[in-house]
């Protein structure tokens, strides 16, 4: 039997040491609409039609209600932005006082840009149609 289709990834983890650190860079600095936040415990940030959800790395480890869940490391997550708001997302980036530690142009012509976050997650920035079919 053929699985039924998805229509997307609608949330993406990250796991946090600070809570209030990572409001502040994603909401404060990058502009993201953070509609949930616990301090010590979680920060949830609105993308489009998507949603960033970051956790406390120690506090989700004993969770219940939900299966368990925590990770480690530097994760890669992108956002994707529309061609024409692409070198304005750089230069915001860049104006806020966020260090780029990439530049990239792929093969197809789109480009992308990396940063890290406060928990030294790597965050690209990928300009639209890059994994269109």
């Amino acid at each position: 039997m053929p699985s039924p289709p998805l229509i997307g990834i609608k949330e993406t983890c990250l796991y946090v040491a600070d809570t209030e650190r990572t409001r502040a860079f994603y909401a404060d600095q990058l502009g993201l609409e953070c509609f949930t936040h616990t301090p010590e415990l979680l920060a949830f940030f609105r993308a489009g039609n998507s949603v960033l959800l970051c956790f406390n790395a120690e506090r989700t480890k004993d969770q219940e209600g939900v299966p368990r869940h925590f990770g480690s490391g530097e994760l890669h997550f992108a956002f994707e932005a529309a061609a024409n708001h692409y070198e304005t997302w750089r230069a915001h980036v860049v104006a806020v006082g966020i260090a780029i530690e990439h530049d990239h142009v792929w093969p197809n012509g789109r480009r992308s840009f990396y940063f890290r976050d406060p928990d030294r997650h790597c965050v690209e920035v990928i300009e639209a149609g890059m994994w269109e079919a």
